[in-house]
């Protein structure tokens, strides 16, 4: 399942990417933009993964127009699933409560997820060439996940890919900032050789068009 909001400017941005690169080899249900609703988000209990953009505390996880998907007394069925939340804050108390549920494994962040976004890339938010340092490892280490590699290389993938970034971007120290905090916080739980059903890989996806415009 992916769960991609497009309500505000950081999910736009974070979903935005997902869209580009990972939508085109998932698997259904997809969840984006209005769709992203608990009604749904509960209901739905199919696949190997649960790969969710949006904002989050420690003890929730929120879709579309901050609706709570996930918090600490409704959660749904995550039996033999992995689950990555790109979200803040989540791997604190919600992502092992999500391992005690039966999940896998858990791929999050313990702090906030900070990133430079440009508001003007709004509709085209995978063309950001700020918020790319940031938001490319993320999609490759979900692809490496939808490779059928285990949850450890993908994290490693995250991890390295960031900190890479950042030394790449030691110039702009804001964005190189951002890059290090990241990694420092971002967190895997549960068995790190867990692992899903490989997707077929598409090598050159073509882009999505525009998104619909950014309401407030």
């Amino acid at each position: 399942m992916l769960a991609l909001p497009l309500h505000d400017l950081p999910t736009r941005s974070a979903s935005g990417f997902l869209i580009r690169h990972v939508v085109p080899r998932a698997e259904p249900p997809q969840l984006v933009g209005p769709l992203d609703r608990k009604a749904l988000f509960s209901t739905l209990s199919a696949g190997d993964a649960i790969i969710g953009v949006g904002h989050g505390d420690p003890a929730r996880f929120s879709g579309y127009r901050d609706q709570v998907l996930i918090d600490l007394s409704s959660i749904p069925d995550v039996r033999g699933k992995v689950v990555v939340l790109i979200s803040c804050q989540t791997a604190r108390q919600l992502g092992p409560a999500l391992i005690n549920a039966g999940a896998d494994s858990y791929i999050g962040f313990l702090e906030d997820l900070v990133w430079v976004m440009d508001a003007e890339s709004a509709s085209t938010p995978w063309a950001d060439k700020f918020a790319a340092p940031a938001m490319m490892p993320i999609v490759n280490c979900v692809n490496t996940i939808l490779d059928g590699k285990v949850t450890a290389d993908a994290f490693v993938v995250l991890t390295n890919e960031l900190m890479r970034n950042a030394a790449v971007e030691e110039e702009d120290e804001l964005i190189a900032a951002c890059l290090r905090f990241n990694a420092k916080n971002a967190s895997l739980l549960g068995n790190p050789m867990a692992r899903v059903k490989a997707r077929p890989k598409v090598a050159f996806p073509l882009p999505p068009p525009p998104l619909f415009p950014y309401l407030a």
